[in-house]
């Protein structure tokens, strides 16, 4: 570079020099050891290890591994392969972070993370000011995939995403922006308890953030600073191995803060600070940033579930942007098609291109076409005079490659339109084409000029210090820009729509016109066969005329009316006919759920069914695209979660029953006292009667007692209880039941095996067992009920001598809604006792015979630990 220029930003240090991932340093809220290739000793280690570690820095380095810390952190390294390291030095090359767990170091908790840098693993070491319940994270990410359900734009999404995250991290401000192809990142959603300044609908420009930070964020995409003001711990390194000032920090959590980040968030008026990446087809959208007034740390199994949370969020806004594509495709792909279609039939094309530049305005969703042809202007809609459309050609002819578009949306920044108004007014956004390699023939589509207001947070600019460095702007109070000599930007949907219309018109001949017809329709197929869905175009009359891949596996028809299909039932199938009728009739869209089933003997299927319609130039309809959606594993949630709440409250309901029956039955037990008094003197049976309605008021009045002692041994404690008591308490329940159909009821096993458990849990788990033994057994037929203990299992089986339950059915007998007893179950007995047993950490299982009968056993550990 010269040096003979004397301007004042010469020699200027700007900031996407600085190598951030090289900071030699890390923060105060940890420690940080890099180990040797046998990852056995420590070759450098932050200066404040000697601090949490209690032991010398210099009698750190070089030391074992297993010389510092206890057995349970060496065995969780070990856990990690040690071929992971890759040889090559690169980054992106090598294994991202691993999180080895938490584990007390000198009575204090830290998380340990380990990654690679070249051979070298390191481990960093995280001070937890408190520990999280990982099914509390599981928790927030299962609510979260529930709710981004229902969500219908990306604001709503951004906004749901910021109060999820300013609820697990407490941050007093929690801002969701994304970022626009020149880097500037606008605030779409925030949430702010009041203590710092709200940027919502503010600007960030690019400068706030230069590349090399850009390529952090993408490769380690969570980032905490808990005290701006924390004095950096500098890495050192044992003698005659490496420099610290070439350790590769982009992986570390606890990288040092850059010094112009550091006076960034003093100026911002915050002490903590946390960044969440949101990366949408690898490349960075958009960031979750949260500040606090104060210091403030998060503990790191809450940084990786908002990371888990940002990463379902990306995958939604893909969705919607694919969404938005597929739907403005179409309709640019059927006005494409439409106008290539009567210019194949013109003798002279161009003459008929002349004749539809009012649909070839609409291929480009533009406010005015133009078509230049030999020095001549034919022009449609709002576009500037003939002689500038000449002079924007001649002008763009000498700015784009031959066989390129050329899109501009912002032509007041160039210097030769800038003072331009009267072609700025409706010519801000260009977009021009060639159509011949030979003449001088254009095709160019205009937008006109959008005036507005930009608040940006403070003014976009950097302050050059006495330190010839850049400094960040000392206010973020809201800054006005009037922004004029813009258009609305082109959209890689439609520049690919002119490309493509470009194509056809420059092919030579009619046939090759229909050939870019055909290419579109491909490029729209293999669009359409990525998405995970099933989707269909159809007529008016539901005929199908377009299905992808997906559609195909499913069984669906690929012809003929798609509600005909023999899949559906006939309610479904009718249903469909009167909706699509309606929708066809008053022209919006089609929603419909419907049950699917393939006769393969698999379960039935929920989906939802979507369509809308798309149009063609000039507002007629061209036909539906639409969807079906599976929806079975989403309503068999929400189903067993309303059984739940059901038991839940049926439970609530006995209790109070039993309770209310138990008063009168001891009234009536009392008057039945009396009355024998009254008629022991005389003869006959009626003292006979007496006794038979006493003992049957006594097992009543047992059955009442028990279940309110089941309803309060329900309880969310485990604790020790005696087998044989507890079969007993079950045969006593289904006394009646058991007499009616004349079982033989046998207990065998070992009586003295007791359980450790929920009492309530595992006796519903046994009641269901009995009970359907007792469905399954004939009349007079056997029941054996076993008790068992041995290698480190204690458990119980239900055998009866039914008829067995058929093999194909044995495999899906513990899922929803499965059930052998036809309309007289509701198959969620087995899936309910499956669950009981698994939270205790035990397992349910199924042996049967056709013929023979069948034996549930349930096996537990000795000592339950509660799931």
């Amino acid at each position: 570079m010269s040096n003979t220029a004397s301007s004042p930003m010469d020699n200027v240090i700007p900031c996407a020099d600085e190598p951030i991932h090289l900071a030699g340093s890390v923060q105060q809220h940890g420690f940080y050891l890099m180990l040797d290739p046998p990852f056995e000793r420590v070759i450098a280690a932050s200066e404040n290890a000697e601090r949490f570690l209690g032991i010398p820095l210099k009698l750190i380095l070089n030391s074992r591994l297993a010389d510092l810390f206890e057995r349970e952190v060496i065995f969780s390294l070990k856990r990690v392969h040690p071929d992971v390291c890759e040889t090559t030095p690169s980054v992106e090359l090598n294994t991202p972070v691993t999180f080895l767990g938490i584990f007390s170091i000198h009575g204090e908790a830290f998380s340990i993370v380990s990654h690679c840098v070249g051979l070298q693993r390191v481990l960093e070491f995280e001070v937890q000011n408190r520990l999280v319940p990982a099914e509390m994270m599981n928790g927030v990410i299962t609510n979260f995939v529930s709710t981004i359900g229902s969500l219908r734009s990306e604001r709503e999404l951004c906004h749901a995403l910021a109060l999820q995250i300013a609820a697990i991290t407490s941050f007093d401000r929690i801002m969701v922006y994304s970022f626009d192809d020149a880097g500037v990142g606008t605030v779409l959603a925030e949430v702010n308890n009041g203590k710092l300044p709200s940027y919502l609908h503010l600007r960030f420009p690019g400068t706030d953030i230069p590349a090399q930070a850009r390529r952090l964020y993408t490769i380690n995409t969570v980032r905490i600073i808990p005290d701006v003001y924390y004095t950096p711990s500098p890495l050192v390194a044992a003698p005659n191995t490496l420099s610290t000032h070439e350790i590769d920090l982009s992986y570390s959590t606890l990288r040092s803060v850059s010094p112009v980040h550091v006076e960034y968030m003093r100026n911002m008026g915050t002490k903590s600070s946390f960044s969440v990446s949101i990366l949408v087809n690898g490349k960075l959208w958009g960031l979750v940033s949260g500040h606090h007034a104060e210091p403030h740390s998060v503990p790191y199994l809450i940084r990786s579930a908002c990371d888990m949370l940002a990463r379902l969020a990306s995958t939604q806004i893909n969705n919607f942007q694919t969404t938005a594509r597929l739907e403005e495709m179409v309709h640019l792909h059927a006005t494409q098609r439409e106008v290539l279609t009567q210019l194949a039939a013109e003798p002279d094309h161009m003459n008929g291109l002349l004749q539809q530049l009012g649909k070839v305005q609409q291929i480009a969703n533009a406010g005015g076409v133009a078509l230049v042809v030999d020095g001549n202007v034919f022009m449609h809609g709002e576009v500037p005079s003939a002689a500038s459309i000449a002079e924007i050609a001649t002008w763009v002819s000498g700015r784009s490659k031959e066989g390129e578009v050329f899109a501009s949306s912002a032509m007041g920044r160039e210097p030769e339109w800038a003072d331009r108004e009267e072609v700025l007014a409706t010519a801000s956004g260009v977009l021009s084409m060639s159509i011949s390699s030979v003449l001088d023939r254009y095709v160019m589509w205009f937008r006109p000029e959008i005036v507005r207001t930009v608040r940006w947070a403070g003014e976009p600019e950097k302050i050059v210090g006495q330190d010839r460095r850049l400094h960040p702007r000392g206010s973020f109070a809201e800054w006005k820009e009037t922004v004029r000599g813009q258009a609305e930007p082109w959209s890689k949907t439609e520049v690919e729509s002119a490309n493509d219309f470009r194509a056809a018109l420059t092919t030579i001949g009619l046939r090759k016109a229909e050939e870019a017809v055909e290419l579109g329709e491909a490029r729209f197929q293999r669009l359409t066969e990525s998405l995970p869905v099933k989707i269909f175009l159809a007529d008016d009359e539901g005929r199908l005329t377009y299905t992808n891949d997906q559609w195909l596996h499913a069984g669906l028809p690929l012809t003929g009316r798609w509600f005909e299909t023999s899949i559906l039932s006939d309610e479904d199938r009718e249903l469909c006919r009167e909706r699509w009728m309606e929708s066809t009739q008053h022209n919006r869209p089609f929603e419909a759920e419907v049950l699917t089933h393939d006769g393969r003997g698999d379960r039935d299927r929920w989906n939802i069914v979507r369509a809308v319609p798309f149009q063609r130039a000039g507002a007629s309809r061209a036909g539906w695209v639409g969807t079906f959606v599976d929806l079975t594993e989403s309503k068999e949630r929400e189903a067993a979660m309303r059984v739940n709440e059901k038991l839940a409250l049926t439970g609530r309901m006995t209790s109070v029953i039993a309770h209310e029956i138990n008063n009168p039955l001891e009234a009536i037990t009392n008057l039945m006292y009396l009355l024998r008094n009254e008629v022991q003197q005389t003869e006959g049976s009626a003292c006979t009667y007496i006794g038979m309605v006493e003992s049957e008021l006594e097992r009543i009045s047992g059955i009442t007692k028990q279940t309110l002692r089941w309803n309060r041994e329900n309880s969310d404690l485990a604790e020790q209880f005696s087998g044989i008591a507890m079969v007993e308490d079950v045969l006593r329940l289904f006394a009646g039941k058991i007499r009616n159909r004349h079982i033989h009821v046998e207990t065998i096993g070992d009586r003295e095996v007791s359980f450790h458990g929920i009492l309530g849990q595992l006796r519903q788990i046994l009641a269901n067992l009995v009970s359907n033994g007792i469905d399954a057994a004939p009349v007079g037929g056997q029941l054996t009920i076993r008790l068992f203990e041995g290698d480190g299992l204690r458990g119980f089986s239900v055998t009866d001598n039914g008829a067995g339950i058929p093999a194909e059915l044995q495999g899906r007998l513990f899922q929803p809604f499965i059930s052998t007893k036809g309309d007289l179950g509701n198959g969620l007995g087995l899936y309910i006792s499956k669950e009981i047993a698994e939270r205790h950490g035990g397992t349910i299982h199924v042996e049967s015979t056709p013929g023979v009968g069948t034996t549930m056993t349930v096996e537990l550990p000795e000592e339950t630990v509660l799931s």
